[in-house]
């Protein structure tokens, strides 16, 4: 039984063991976690491409357009002169020659048949006797002249064996070694002299020497093998030639023209679509990871609200690398030809300024450091990345990106222009760095656009554009909210200018607030008159138990979430419409289930599942809904009565603990109160009575302002 049980709590260790192993991996196996790894190696990979392809755009006999610093001592190999001293060696090599063994032994034998057929004619004709034909026949046949033939038929015998042999002699000697084609004449002369310098008569050295020019033939092949195999030993033992840069030297100077030398020294440099050297490689890596950290610093302690959203996670990652990506194609035209602004563009769109502050912080050091920016260019750089950030409206239009777009490219004429007169370019260099500067901020903002409208549909981003066509009353949702649930639609216009004007003074996004409050309560279209607002007569939940009501009036915030997602409202909406309620008390219902007593009633059964509101927004929708409907079902209003009914709504909702997940301070919370205070007053200002008109007794009504 112990044995057992001593298994079974081991068993239960081992599991529990696994069990927060498990559970500490699937916290960090997140996308909030893994998006930074991702983030960076996308960086990583994109900027070490762009630069290794595009670090100086230079071609030969090209003006260089700056000047060109050696970042460290280095040798050059001048491939250039090192090929011309290869080429000239290998024009001195002598191809290396073997005898032609069976050409050697058909010339042998030719002139062995030669002989043998003089020999025959010798021994049974005498010369009178050799008809016309037999000679013709002979002569074709050798190429020999009349003279020589005539010679050989009537020479005596140990004439005849004497220059035989003597030939014979000669030939072994010459065939014995290779004779190349341009070797022949030389051969015969030598063997001439030879012939002279031996005891022979006049008519003997004539012969042979005839002889010899007939039968001499060259008889030597080149030997490609061992020829390859010193022309290798020749290029092995090559000395490259090689020259020294020295660190800090200017390699290019600016308005010079390119040379073949100059390419190859920044080939060397890797500063011409080489790739980076290891050390650069891992610069590169630990200024990512630096600035990454930083990132993650500064969005934790200002936006926190993104982490949790895996969608914009993930369209920073896109933006950035798929910019830089682009700019590092439209760099291959001209360094004025940049595109970055289009990174605070999408990012301050989509999800404010202080993303894409950061972003532009985080790139900033990366491109500057990859392009090797002198100060021009990392001014130029700067001004792209951080003036949308000061130009951009708190609520963007479509409009707004192209005319932001168009400062920018007269920012960019206007650095042209300066650079340009410090540079002393001529007035042809000036309009074209100005077309590019010009036509890269307008690239910059239409790609922005494009941007936008992909990511806005693709993840349902809540951008001001989006917001502007929900908050338009033609959009069919609002038509049908009007038309199905009129009173929540009164509603919703009445608290949509109390959240915007409490947006508006806490420095929320007031745009987001007013559609918030516009379709915070479209789960009501469903069964419109189980709510209040919308009944004529009498009210349906006199019918119903407190329980059934409760359930009833919980589903619109799950309907509304339906409806959301089948409209494609953004996310920011859909949150607002499940939290408008926290996890509030129905507290109608509750007391009157508490005055039924028909079981013991706890508020628990009663309260809304939630969740609590966390954003600006959520919150001011959330504190609205609840005023707004407060105000409508009081009495004998006026400013104190106002901001009293306010302030104890916020109050009863602080000690709930209703705000206790929002980012609002106690200062925040009492400007809202204050806005709201100031727009129910101008909704319920005091009116000036009028005297009724009557005519026969008929009232005719009576004005009011």
């Amino acid at each position: 039984m112990k044995n057992s049980k001593r298994t079974f709590q081991l068993k239960k260790k081992v599991l529990d063991f696994f069990t927060s192993i498990f559970i500490r991996l699937r916290a960090i196996l997140t996308f909030q976690f893994w998006n930074y790894p991702l983030y960076g190696l996308g960086l990583f990979f994109v900027l070490w491409v762009s630069y290794s392809m595009g670090g100086v755009v230079l071609s030969e006999g090209q003006i260089a357009p700056r000047d060109i610093f050696v970042r460290k001592t280095i040798e050059i190999v001048d491939v250039k002169a090192t090929e011309e001293r290869k080429n000239a060696l290998l024009a001195e090599l002598v191809p290396i020659f073997r005898i032609d063994e069976s050409f050697t032994q058909e010339l042998k034998k030719e002139y062995t048949t030669f002989f043998q057929e003089l020999e025959a004619i010798r021994n049974t004709v005498t010369t009178p006797s050799i008809s016309f034909e037999r000679k013709e026949e002979f002569f074709r046949e050798w190429k020999i002249t009349p003279g020589v033939f005539e010679w050989f038929i009537e020479t005596n015998p140990e004439k005849y064996e004497r220059i035989k042999e003597v030939f014979f002699l000669n030939m072994e000697k010459n065939l014995g070694q290779p004779i190349r084609e341009g070797d022949v004449e030389q051969k015969i002369l030598e063997s001439y002299s030879a012939y002279e310098r031996m005891n022979l008569e006049v008519d003997e050295i004539r012969v042979l020497n005839l002889l010899t020019s007939r039968f001499l033939k060259p008889n030597a092949r080149i030997d490609i093998t061992e020829t390859e195999k010193q022309r290798e030993l020749v290029i092995k033992n090559i000395e490259p030639v090689k020259r020294y840069i020295q660190k800090g030297q200017i390699l290019v100077k600016k308005g010079t023209i390119v040379t073949h030398t100059d390419l190859e020294s920044l080939r060397a440099l890797g500063l011409v679509g080489e790739q980076y050297e290891s050390y650069l490689l891992v610069a590169l890596g630990i200024l990512i990871v630096f600035t990454l950290v930083f990132e993650y610093s500064f969005i934790k302690k200002f936006i926190a609200e993104i982490i949790q959203r895996n969608s914009l996670l993930l369209i920073r990652i896109l933006t950035a690398i798929g910019v830089i990506a682009l700019n590092a194609l439209s760099l291959r035209f001209s360094w004025y030809l940049i595109l970055l602004a289009a990174v605070p563009f999408i990012l301050y769109t989509l999800m404010g300024r202080n993303l894409a502050l950061c972003e532009s912080l985080i790139l900033f050091p990366l491109l500057m450091w990859g392009e090797r920016a002198d100060f021009m260019r990392s001014f130029y750089i700067f001004m792209n990345l951080f003036l949308p950030l000061f130009l951009l409206d708190k609520t963007i239009k479509r409009r707004d990106l192209v005319k932001t777009g168009f400062w920018i490219a007269l920012a960019n004429i206007l650095m042209v222009i300066i650079f340009g007169l410090q540079e002393g370019n001529a007035p042809l260099e000036f309009l074209v760095n100005s077309v590019y500067g010009f036509g890269g901020a307008i690239i910059a903002s239409i790609a922005a656009l494009g941007g936008i409208s992909l990511f806005e549909t693709t993840f349902h981003v809540a951008t001001d554009f989006r917001l502007l066509e929900l908050v338009n009353p033609t959009h069919p949702l609002l038509k049908r909210l009007m038309m199905e649930a009129p009173g929540t639609y009164s509603h919703s216009l009445m608290m949509a200018n109390l959240a915007e004007a409490a947006a508006d003074a806490i420095g929320a996004n007031p745009l987001l607030a007013r559609a918030g409050a516009y379709y915070h309560d479209i789960g009501k279209i469903k069964r419109p008159y189980f709510f209040i607002e919308n009944q004529m007569s009498e009210n349906i939940h006199n019918r119903l138990s407190p329980h059934l009501s409760t359930l009833v009036i919980q589903n619109h915030l799950k309907d509304g979430l339906e409806i959301a997602r089948k409209y494609h409202l953004p996310v920011e909406i859909q949150n607002i419409i499940q939290s408008h309620h926290g996890n509030t008390v129905m507290r109608y219902f509750y007391d009157k289930a508490i005055k039924q007593k028909k079981d013991d009633v706890t508020d628990t059964e009663f309260r809304y599942p939630g969740p609590l509101p966390k954003t600006q927004e959520e919150v001011l929708i959330f504190l609205a809904d609840s005023v707004e409907a407060a105000i409508r079902s009081a009495n004998n209003l006026n400013s104190s009565r106002l901001e009293a009914i306010v302030n104890g709504i916020v109050q009863n909702y602080l000690k709930d603990g209703q705000l206790d997940d929002s980012p609002l301070t106690m200062r925040d919370i009492h400007k809202i109160s204050d806005a709201f205070v100031m727009i129910l007053s101008g909704m319920f200002h005091a009116r000036v009575p009028y005297p009724e008109n009557t005519v026969n007794g008929e009232d005719k009504g009576s004005k009011g302002d």
